[in-house]
């Protein structure tokens, strides 16, 4: 970190076991922690540890970071300096992201996300592709701590992480991007003030409706604007694809990829 100038250091870790009684799990939990400690320790000035989490695989019987409590305990063990990175993929069916997303922001723990998206359990879609809504909705958690002056809301590493293996990739990464951007547009179109209003009336309908009419905003012709003005293409997608870029840079290279790639 410190050669590189990398204020990050985001850590996963596949520990685990498959099976009761393979190991001794508060013995594990303890030179888990004292493994974390030495590394914490010798953190550059600045530099901030990510420690991200994952319920399942490759081990089944349990997972040594298997979800966001265990890995907000480790950091708050560790210091300032360690936060929680939140990949949207690493949960299980039906877990409400945003609410930890609200959670550790009101704390001070969220460092990060690797951002992708699920069906089932860790799918690495190209973010946004399976449940808009539920990005939206954590992107309006980023933007009210924000506008409430929550001092961790403007120190969030945004990382993408996906697996791409029967889409082109580049597209698809840029795709990701854009979605990502679009969630952002739309949550700064909620009405904060009259969301309070509702949420102090006890008006669960009316919260919700201002909510969501944020949420079907249709706030591409705003972002095809924004780019025009900024000399960018108005479409990047259509953009990279008829630019030829990436293959042009296949024929270079003289290989294909056996997923998601173009042929020579």
């Amino acid at each position: 970190m410190a050669e590189t100038g990398s204020r990050d250091l985001s850590l996963w870790f596949a520990d685990g076991t498959n099976y009761a009684g393979q190991d001794d799990l508060r013995a594990r939990k303890a030179r888990f922690e004292a493994g974390l400690a030495e590394v914490y320790a010798a953190l550059p000035e600045g530099g901030r540890m990510l420690l991200e989490y994952k319920p399942f695989e490759p081990a089944f019987y349990a997972t040594d970071l298997a979800d966001w409590g265990m890995a907000y305990v480790h950091c708050l063990k560790l210091g300032p300096q360690a936060q929680v990175l939140v990949d949207l993929g690493h949960h299980l069916q039906g877990t409400n992201i945003e609410q930890i997303v609200a959670f550790l922001l009101a704390e001070d723990k969220l460092g990060g996300f690797h951002f992708n998206n699920r069906r089932y359990a860790d799918d690495d879609l190209v973010v946004g592709s399976s449940n808009p809504f539920e990005l939206f909705c954590i992107y309006a958690e980023l933007v009210q701590a924000e506008q409430d002056g929550l001092p961790g809301a403007k120190n969030v590493a945004y990382m993408i992480d996906q697996s791409h293996n029967i889409e082109p990739k580049l597209e698809a990464m840029l795709l990701s991007v854009l979605n990502c951007q679009e969630a952002y547009a739309k949550a700064l179109h909620i009405d904060l003030a009259a969301l309070e209003v509702a949420q102090q009336a006890g008006d669960v309908l009316g919260a919700h409706e201002v909510l969501t009419s944020a949420f079907k905003t249709d706030v591409r012709p705003l972002l095809r604007e924004f780019r025009e003005a900024e000399g960018l293409a108005p479409d990047p997608v259509r953009a990279l694809i008829e630019g030829g870029y990436a293959q042009n840079n296949t024929r270079e290279r003289g290989t294909a990829t056996a997923g998601g790639g173009y042929p020579t």
